[in-house]
């Protein structure tokens, strides 16, 4: 059996897909499982997981729709049994993708907030989404129609990193952490699309929770991610004990967060790296549901506002939007307190002494 995966989003959507790799693999041990994504970074964190057989990179909002459209043709001579949308994938971009690539049956998900012009009934089965129901899970029951499984089955999300990261990393973290200090990483970034801009708490507040830490606990804070400006700011404003840790490769991160004690991160694709590698995780969300996105299968506190009208952003093409004005603009990440954020961290601490 050929299957082919459309990890077509970002780093955290595409690495909730892979406990239903793995169980897709163990059902089928005989079959040819490729993916296909579009960015670099994604391609960087599947290329080296064992349950795949290829990895494919189109880069679809960098060239040319003619050239996109050759190489989609390319892979439909592969014949696949099945082509699957990873939820979430509710744009008629993915759909189309699907339909082109030509297998025998193309598997997506039939999403709450939708309309006719998503066009999902280009695909062969549709799943219902869930609402409430966490996106690994939702990424499962796509699989379910494939081998029967059981959510029991589903197991946590797999980082693979090569020896030769592991000892780049191991190399980098001696010669910035000398004194061998407890390090502590943080997320202040988000994406910028969709107007994701608003998931990211305060950089204020991120500096001035890394001063409570490093005089308190005496640790080193790692700043991961490749918004460069924010983190250079947030590194000024702590001073030495702050320490740019991403490049950019994207397996250089992630082999560099594996030495971390504790993550605290906005709800981001870097919230879900540290879950894979099983840190304990302190999440910070706004509007976006942690019901569905909290950290999988880790040790974790999820620090957000109880409103009326949070959460409020669901699975749609559309950007994040607040119902507020002015300051109370996106006031379920403003209110957030520093407080709130540290005692969740002192609780995940002592946890883990």
């Amino acid at each position: 059996m050929k299957i082919l995966i459309n990890a077509l989003s970002g780093i955290g959507d595409a690495l909730m897909f892979s406990p239903s790799l793995k169980l897709l693999k163990e059902k089928i041990p005989g079959s040819r499982i490729d993916m296909l994504v579009m960015f670099k970074s994604v391609k960087e964190m599947y290329e080296t997981n064992p349950h795949l057989d290829n990895v494919y990179l189109i880069r679809f909002m960098n060239q040319s729709k003619l050239k996109s459209f050759k190489e989609i043709r390319n892979l439909k001579m592969n014949e696949y049994d099945f082509s699957i949308n990873v939820y979430p994938s509710n744009r008629i971009e993915y759909n189309l993708v699907n339909a082109f690539l030509g297998a025998k049956k193309k598997i997506s998900h039939h999403y709450l907030h939708t309309n006719f012009f998503r066009a999902e009934f280009l695909n062969d089965i549709l799943v219902d989404e869930v609402k409430d129901r966490h996106n690994v899970l939702q990424n499962a029951d796509i699989v379910k129609r494939i081998v029967p499984i059981n959510d029991e089955e589903v197991g946590r999300m797999e980082l693979f990193t090569e020896n030769s990261h592991d000892e780049s990393a191991a190399d980098w973290i001696n010669k910035n952490n000398t004194d061998n200090r407890l390090l502590i990483g943080f997320h202040a970034g988000s994406a910028l699309l969709k107007n994701h801009i608003h998931k990211r708490w305060d950089k204020r507040k991120f500096a001035e929770l890394g001063k409570i830490l490093i005089e308190k606990y005496n640790v080193r804070i790692l700043l991961f991610g490749n918004e460069a400006e924010l983190n250079n700011e947030i590194k000024n404003l702590i001073g030495e004990n702050a320490i740019l840790a991403s490049t950019e490769n994207f397996m250089d991160s992630v082999t560099r967060m594996k030495h971390c004690r504790l993550f605290i991160s906005n709800d981001t694709a870097f919230l879900h790296c540290a879950a894979a590698l099983q840190l304990p995780v302190v999440g910070i969300f706004a509007y976006t549901n942690y019901k569905e996105l909290y950290p999988w299968k880790t040790e974790h506190i999820i620090v957000r506002k109880e409103l009326d009208c949070s959460p409020c952003f669901y699975n749609s093409p559309k950007p994040a939007a607040c119902i507020f004005t002015g300051y109370e603009s996106f006031k379920c990440m403003k209110t957030i307190e520093i407080h709130e954020v540290l005692d969740a961290i002192n609780t995940l601490l002592n946890k883990s002494n």
